[in-house]
Parts: structure tokens; sequence; C-alpha cells
């Protein structure tokens, strides 16, 4: 049987079509409009390249779809969720229980005219006067989140019962409610109410896609399958047990999940992952072969005191808009023109000059070969929208602005890199650097060698990296509890079993919810421990819960390995419980070395404007590399999803794994 990933970029999406060895990828446009037509126009490509008449036919071949999506992202980044009204305790409207005040959430996800305080009566005429003042202004959807209701949750869910009783589903007036600690168990006030906000504001545009692929692919392809989506936690999880806020930049996460899988399998600590796609760059850093979370983390602008894996992003990718900026400068980005009309080469109506008619301009980009050929680009277009727009207004020749273009364009990752650094405080001088996404490949050495990195990864899934992401994620719950006053002693510790005890009931419940049996479930358990106003973290991996002593003696390994444990003056503040199940994985099919020789793989070469000297470099078919090839730039390798350069000064050695592990010979 088949297992299906797919991952819906802002200009592309990627899927990977995997049966044991067998690995098929394909890519076709992303439609923002519906982002069930590329998952259906993903599954028509992968179902033709595999031999299938029709969709239908491979779905009756498929066990499992994991889909990863850009809607609750785009829908925050772009602000167009519906009208949101939000109760809080009064004294509270405008900070929301955080700092700065007004909290950065007014004017984003809601007015300040929607927020109404409330002095803690439970008086019904008090509370549904509130409401409707409210939906008199234009609200359509009602957050609760009232000070300290983690651990008094009953006055939330008392005002959602006395609305719902007002305003019943079966009403074409019935208002939604949801309550902050429905959302959040932590005991912070202000992310449990960002949470809420989030959510409802995300949630309608969310869960319309989701429902809808999901009825198409039951009642139309008849796929009697498994349909996972992708969550931010680096799992994937059912519709009906997913919320909006699990899937913000659930994609990106993916790619860092990928990156730590292939880093344990190389046995590399520590690592850059950069993800260049159409539309955006990311940055991501692996410790110990596993993404760097950070605590507070950040949806958008909008902080939260959760962990979260540590990713930087900015606008900028293949179809980032160009404009000159003062003598032999550019801007790239925030602008993107995206996959339609997108850039000028694509020959469907974009007029601005991007970053990929300057790798066209350039020589970097084949035009008679990207996608493999399944896409024509137009040279002669792209040259002339760089000349009209850039090169001529700069006083430039075509080349000069091609370099000054693509010189821009690395060195804006670059200062991404070192924002990563300032903000980790560690050193990544010594790190490799991985790259992927569609245009990863030609990014990679450039910013390398402004970063002083000696060794890149390119890899033969690159350009469906966060697909393959994906395909390697497991089914993931996580489930949090705010704690006080609990010491770490036996008696403490009885205390914490007992709550992890109702998180895995709450886990076994989700999952048979799902229609997933929840035998062969593992635990890891994770702490948060406060000692005189030191933050202490433990985590306990692998556990069963089976076992009466297992929790306590796991505690016990765990908080003397985090060092600073000492006495029993700690105190347990958060804890959380990780349920994974293992779900079918991509492998890493390994081949055996042969000769250093790549004159197999030649197919020519051609004039660059970047990358050497000589300004021509050699070409290469990128499949057609053996294991054991090597490579010396100036170099381009070109594969049938995507590009990858070698510059002068770096060689590309292709691997067991047929992945490229690119050095620098010296320095640049």
């Amino acid at each position: 049987m088949w297992t299906v990933d797919i991952d819906v970029g802002g200009t592309l999406t990627d899927g990977i079509f995997t049966r044991g060895d067998q690995v098929v990828c394909v890519k076709v446009d992303s439609t923002p409009h519906d982002l069930t037509v590329c998952l259906f126009e993903c599954l028509a490509q992968g179902a033709a390249k595999l031999g299938f008449a029709e969709p239908m036919d491979l779905l009756e071949n498929v066990e499992l779809i994991r889909w990863s999506t850009t809607i609750t992202s785009n829908v925050l980044a772009e602000r167009r969720g519906p009208r949101i009204g939000l109760l809080v305790s009064q004294g509270h409207e405008k900070d929301l229980y955080g700092k700065p005040s007004p909290s950065v959430v007014l004017g984003r996800l809601l007015a300040e005219g929607d927020v109404v305080g409330l002095n803690g009566s439970r008086d019904e005429t008090v509370i549904m006067n509130a409401v409707r003042s409210l939906l008199e202004n234009g609200v359509r959807r009602i957050c609760v989140s009232l000070q300290g209701s983690a651990g008094y949750q009953q006055q939330e869910a008392a005002i959602k019962k006395i609305v719902d009783r007002q305003y019943p589903d079966h009403f074409l007036g019935s208002v939604p409610v949801l309550a902050g600690s429905d959302m959040a168990k932590g005991a912070d006030d202000s992310t449990r109410t960002c949470y809420a906000l989030i959510n409802a504001y995300t949630h309608g545009a969310l869960a319309a896609t989701l429902f809808k692929a999901e009825d198409e692919l039951r009642e139309t392809y008849r796929y009697p399958g498994a349909f996972l989506v992708s969550h931010v936690n680096g799992g994937v999880a059912g519709i009906y047990k997913t919320k909006a806020i699990d899937t913000i930049e659930s994609g990106p996460i993916l790619g860092l999940q990928g990156s730590a899988y292939v880093a344990r399998h190389y046995g590399l600590n520590d690592v850059i992952a950069l993800d260049v796609g159409g539309t955006t760059a990311k940055v991501g850093v692996l410790r110990k072969s596993e993404p760097i979370t950070r605590k507070p983390s950040d949806f958008f602008g909008i902080t939260v005191n959760v962990a979260l894996p540590y990713l930087r992003s900015i606008a900028l990718g293949g179809g980032s808009v160009v404009k000159p900026a003062g003598r032999a400068q550019v801007q790239l980005g925030p602008e993107s023109m995206g996959s339609f009309p997108g850039p000028a080469c694509y020959g469907l109506g974009g007029d601005q000059a991007t970053l990929t008619d300057a790798f066209v301009s350039a020589g970097l980009i084949n035009p008679d070969y990207f996608l493999g050929g399944a896409k024509q680009l137009d040279a002669q277009l792209a040259r002339k929208t760089i000349d009209e727009l850039i090169a001529h207004p700069l006083q430039l020749s075509t080349e000069q602005a091609c370099q000054a273009i693509i010189d821009h364009a690395f060195s804006m990752v670059a200062e991404l890199v070192n924002e990563a650094q300032a903000d980790l405080r560690e050193k990544l001088s010594r790190h490799a650097l991985f790259a992927y996404g569609g245009n990863g490949g030609l990014f990679a050495c450039g910013v390398a060698e402004k970063l002083g990195l000696q060794t890149v990864y390119l890899f033969a899934l690159g350009p469906v990296f966060s697909a393959f992401g994906s395909s390697v994620s497991d089914i993931s719950h996580l489930y949090e509890r705010g704690v006080t006053g609990i010491q770490v002693s036996p008696e403490g510790i009885a205390g914490v079993r007992d709550i992890v005890r109702e998180m895995k009931a709450e886990s076994v419940q989700d999952l048979m919810g799902e229609g997933i049996s929840p035998d062969d479930v593992t635990y890891t358990v994770e702490l948060e421990l406060t000692q005189n106003g030191t933050s202490l973290s433990a985590s306990c991996a692998e556990l069963t819960l089976r076992a009466p002593g297992e929790l306590q003696a796991a505690v016990e390994t765990a908080l003397a390995a985090a060092g600073s444990f000492q006495g029993r003056d700690f105190q347990f503040r958060l804890i959380r419980l990780r349920a994974r199940k293992t779900m079918p994985k991509s492998h890493l099919g390994q081949r055996s070395l042969g000769p250093a020789d790549s004159a197999n793989a030649r197919i020519g070469s051609r004039p660059v404007a970047w990358g050497s000297r000589g300004a021509e470099a050699q070409i290469f078919r990128w499949e057609s590399l053996q294991p054991g090839n090597q490579v010396a730039g100036p170099a381009i390798l070109e594969g049938a999803n995507t590009t990858y350069l070698v510059p002068e000064n770096w060689t590309a050695t292709v691997d067991a794994l047929g992945n490229a592990v690119v050095k620098r010979t010296q320095k640049a």
C-alpha cells in the first residue's frame, strides 16, 4: 500500500508517494483561492506518474494521506478572519493579562471596542447584555478568557452555557463561543487568551477547507484510508481532533522534523536548516540532532508562552518582486508574484521583475527544463523585464543587475541566520547547512560563503523536503496542565502521576475518536519546575505509563540529568504529556559508492553570471549522478524538480543516500 504526503506552499504544492523503498515526487501550482484544488491536482499527477488511469484507482491502494496546509498561517498573516468579541476580567480590557499595554492583539485580531470586561458577576442579565452589545456591533464569534481560569474553569463554562442557551445551534443566529480554558491548560492567562483568539480567528477557514477535502475524498473518490493533518508539534492528527492553532506554520516545522531525521542518520549534532521556496525563506537550528525550541514563541508577532521549535522567516523566495533601491542597490520583497501570475518568465501576465527572472537571466535556471520541462519559461521575457525595470534604472548591464539581485538575496538569508545566532546566543559558524525547498539548492553555497560555513548538504528530496518531513512523522497529541504548589517529593510525584493519568485517558479518548487504536502508544512526559525563581526543564522519554513506579523513577532520573537538581525545594509548574503512535514512514535507502568520475552525468555547459570567474559552468543531470560521483564547481546540477548550484571553489560528492555533500575547497 502507498502513503501520500502533501505540503501546500505559498507558490507550489509538493507531494511524496511512498511504498517501501519506492518514492515518487510531484509538484503542482498552489491554488490560494481553494487549496483543495491543488490537493487533488497533486493526487492526479501522482496517479499518472505511478501508472494509474485515475486518482480513484491510486486511492484504492493508499492507506494514509498526510496533508500540511498554509490556511491558518495565511488567515493570520493577511488578517482576514471573522470579527471576534472577547469577554475578559474587568481591568484587563487593554493588556489582556500581558505586556505591553495595549496588547499587540488589539487592532490586529480584534478591535478595542470588541473587548468587554466582566466584574466576576454570574448574573445572566449582565452577561447577556455584554454579549448582545458585541453582536450588535457585528461580532460573529465570542471568546471568554477570565483571569485564573486555568485552575477554575467553571466560570468560563457557565458563561459559555448561558450564551449557548440563548443562541442554540439550531437557530440561524447561533453564536460560536470559545473558552480560553478549552484551548490551553497552562497557568498563563495571556497565552490562554491569545490561543483562544487565534483559534477563533482561523477556525472557520480551516474547517471549511478540511471538511471539503475530506468529503470529496470520501464521497467522490471513495477513499477509505486515514486522512491526517500536520500539526506544529511535528506530528499529525485527525481532522476531528485538530484545533486550528495546531496547524499554524506546520509545513515549515515539518522541514525541521525532516532535517532532524536526516541529521540523526548522518550523526550530525549541529545543523542550520534553510528552507527557501517561492514565497518565504525560513531558518531553524538543530542541536544534538533535534530542533531547538524556544519559550516564549511567536505567531506572526503575537507572543505566546509556549515552547515551539525555533524558526525565523522573511518574505523572500523565487516569486519575490525586485525593485531598484539607490545606486547599484536593489530591494527584494516583501511583495511576491506567487504562482499566478508568477514571475515574468512564466508568461502568464506577470509584469514585475522577480528573483526567478534574475536566476533565469543569469543562466542558473534552464528555462527549457524548469520542473523537468513541465513548465516552459520565457528567458527573453525574463531578461527584458530585468533590463527595463532594474538594469536600465540603475545603469547596469543585465548581468550586473542579476548579480546585484542574487547577491542581495543571499545576504538577506545570511542576515536571517545571523539574527538566529543572536537570538539563540549560540555560535553557528561550525554548523552544517541543510538547504532545501524549491530554491534551497540555488541559495545554499552562496549563503554558506557569506556565513563562513564549510559544509552544505543538498538533498535528492530537497524540493519536497517538508513533504518528506511529513512522511516520517507520527500521530502526535500534546496535552498540558499548569500546576502550582506541588513539591518534588514522593507525595508530589504521586499527584503529578494522577494528572498524567488524566491526560493519558484524554489522549486515549482522542485517538479512539479519530478511529485510531490506542495500542502501542508511547508517551513522553516533560516537566517544568521552579526553585527560588530559577526554571528547570526535564524530560522523561518513551514511557508506557503502565508500571506503578515508572513515572517516579523517570522523574528522579530526568531531574538528576538536568544537573541543577539540589534538594527537594523544587515546585512543579507545568506538566506536558506527548502521546505518539508510530505511522508508516519513508525509508532512506542506501546504495554502494562508485567512482568519483561524474562524466556520465555531464550534459554540457552554459554561460552564467554568478558562481564562476570564467562566466561559464558545467551542467550535470542530477538524476544521472551516482553515489561516489564528484562534481567540482562551477557547476549546475539540473534536477526534475529543482536546480542545485555548486560555485567555484566548492566540490559536491554524491553519498550513499543520493544526497550531495558540498564542501568548500578553498576560501572564496
